[in-house]
């Protein structure tokens, strides 16, 4: 038996929550890879102003995948930047903090 077509006339837009969280994950991102090549330039020595951006960075991807990760919960949207967003920033936040704890260390 051929299946019957459905038709919805919601108009589902993007989770402007999930979109944040992709842009967020993409600027800790380069922040990230920003402060490696500093770090490499400095010699190790670049002080509190690239700890500093650093720590920004972290919160940032932690933000981000707050972000995304709520945005699972809007109704009627596309989930592709949530499901990037949460997926960048997850893996982002775990480097960062890996990063930190080495530092601490």
């Amino acid at each position: 038996m051929a299946r019957k077509k459905m038709y919805s006339f919601v108009e589902k837009r993007h989770s402007q929550r999930g979109f944040l969280s992709a842009i967020l994950g993409v600027l800790s991102l380069v922040i990230f890879f920003v402060m490696v090549y500093l770090a490499f330039y400095y010699g190790g020595q670049g002080g509190a102003y690239l700890g500093a951006f650093g720590f920004t960075g972290a919160v940032l991807a932690f933000t981000g995948l707050v972000l995304g990760l709520v945005s699972f919960n809007e109704r009627d949207t596309i989930y592709t930047f949530s499901k990037i967003g949460s997926i960048l920033n997850g893996c982002v936040t775990a480097i960062w903090l890996i990063i930190i704890l080495l530092g601490l260390s």
